[in-house]
């Protein structure tokens, strides 16, 4: 006879286990909250949280997803109806861009572009990326800038209808983190006791999640504040990013919008440099920015003040004949990465500022542990992240990808959500690490200014120039995050 074997529910049955004990320890609880359960709960409703939700939704539909959003809705603004983009933007890498899902970006408008400029004061060397480096047939540019309100408003609105959103609700208390026989719980701020398989903290830099667990970070903060604001062009900038390291150290970009005659404006640089600037007049700051970005490469400052008539030492003189060699070896390479056809462009002129500015300290941290028991943390609430590669949000959404991986496992094989959480965390620990060190690594390294290390700096990125695979292999990381 043949035995007929019942259909399991997707819904793990480990889980369903857990659900029913703690349905029978409530009943014996007087507590007037009313209970709710979902598979997964995830604590914040910006683009991290919503993108979670959204490929939650995609890869797993079984699974019941809720999220809780602290603040309002997001407020339905039409595309374009804005005079100007807002300077509130995130450079998205092409594998983010296909983490957001078509729907999602058949809604938005981007500012792509197909080629990034970086080059340094007090240096003739350049790095030009393009999206030659990467696989031209999949990915026809390197990048692309959208706006953060259009972006969380088209991801919510894409979640509506498979994911119970809570809004204007955030986390009151932690009951319970959960462990393999009990759910992590939650109550809200608006009484709810809610019951949970996983619980995921995507609530920010200051997440309310992390410091309730009991995770630490380790890391630093930067001498150094960022300045945002939108700026009207002469012209386009031909879908070209621009980034220039001043004397300060500290990097200005010029990144391109959905609008051809607009860009935003990020300056990294000191807080008392960012409070000048802020209480200059308007007018003054377009011609400093003018000033900073419309120089092009420049020679190195010599490593001897004197000059051979001046030496005392036919050691000096011979110090001064190898400083003319290094000289002419840095102009040669630098010469040598424009040719046949100049890869150097100057940036469009800015004519005026044309948003509020706004400015945030800068940081790098990473939490110890990306999981603790039935709870684990994405985007900036598990790291954050100087500006400088524009790296914030698509590690954040590496994050997302990765977990929803592990999830997605665990629910095909009918076993408890956190059960792969151990290979997330693993995952993401090692793989944030070495972008978090790679970037804390340059903007170390960019910020020093002595001589002999402006040299170093030189050499280094003419060898990235003009050494194709080595300068793919970065444009490689930049695009798709590092894997190892």
């Amino acid at each position: 006879m043949i035995r007929v074997i019942p259909c399991i529910n997707r819904r793990n049955v480990a889980t369903q286990r857990l659900l029913r004990l703690s349905q029978k320890r409530n009943r014996r609880n007087l507590s007037t909250t009313s209970d709710v359960y979902t598979d997964v709960l995830i604590a914040g409703g910006g683009a991290v949280g919503c993108s979670l939700a959204r490929l939650l939704n995609e890869k797993v539909p079984s699974l019941k997803v809720g999220l809780l959003e602290a603040g309002r809705p997001p407020k339905s603004t039409a595309i374009g109806s804005e005079r100007f983009p807002h300077p509130r933007s995130y450079a998205l890498s092409p594998r983010s861009l296909s983490i957001l899902g078509d729907s999602v970006r058949s809604n938005l408008e981007f500012g792509f572009y197909d080629s990034m400029q970086v080059w340094q004061a007090n240096s003739p060397a350049s790095l030009t990326f393009t999206s030659k480096d990467l696989d031209i047939d999949k990915e026809p540019y390197l990048g692309a800038c959208v706006e953060d309100g259009p972006l969380v408003e088209a991801l919510w609105n894409e979640i509506q209808g498979t994911t119970t959103c809570w809004d204007s609700t955030k986390i009151e208390s932690l009951e319970s983190l959960g462990d393999t026989h009990n759910l992590a719980t939650v109550i809200t701020s608006k009484g709810e006791r809610i019951q949970t398989a996983l619980l995921i903290g995507a609530d920010g830099g200051n997440s309310w999640v992390r410091r309730n667990i009991g995770v630490s970070r380790s890391g630093t903060d930067y001498d150094q504040t960022a300045l945002t604001f939108t700026v009207e062009l002469n012209e386009s900038m031909h879908k070209r990013a621009f980034q220039r390291f001043l004397s300060d150290g500290g990097p200005m970009a010029l990144l391109p919008t959905y609008s051809n005659n607009h860009a935003v404006i990020v300056w990294s640089t000191t807080p008392e440099t960012v409070k000048k600037w802020k209480d200059a007049p308007p007018d003054e700051l377009v011609r400093h920015l003018n000033e900073c970005l419309m120089r092009g490469p420049e020679r190195v400052p010599p490593l001897l003040e004197q000059s051979p008539s001046s030496a005392s030492n036919v050691f000096s003189n011979m110090l001064y004949g190898a400083e003319r060699v290094l000289d002419t070896m840095h102009y040669g390479l630098a010469m040598a990465s424009h040719h046949p056809i100049p890869k150097f462009l100057a940036p469009p002129r800015i004519e005026k500022i044309v948003s509020p500015q706004f400015s945030f300290p800068l940081s790098c941290y990473q939490v110890k542990s990306y999981t603790k028991g039935r709870v684990a943390l994405v985007g900036d609430s598990a790291h954050t992240v100087h500006p400088m590669a524009g790296q914030g949000l698509n590690l954040g959404l590496g994050d997302v990808e990765v977990l929803v991986k592990c999830l997605e496992k665990a629910s095909a094989a009918g076993m408890d959500l956190s059960t792969f959480l151990s290979e997330y965390n693993s995952d993401r620990r090692k793989n944030v690490s070495v972008s978090l060190a790679g970037m804390h690594s340059l903007q170390r390294m960019f910020g020093a200014q002595n001589v002999p290390f402006q040299h170093a700096k030189t050499f280094g990125m003419n060898m990235i120039q003009n050494l194709g695979p080595l300068r793919r292999q970065l444009a490689l990381a930049a695009a798709h995050g590092v894997s190892l």
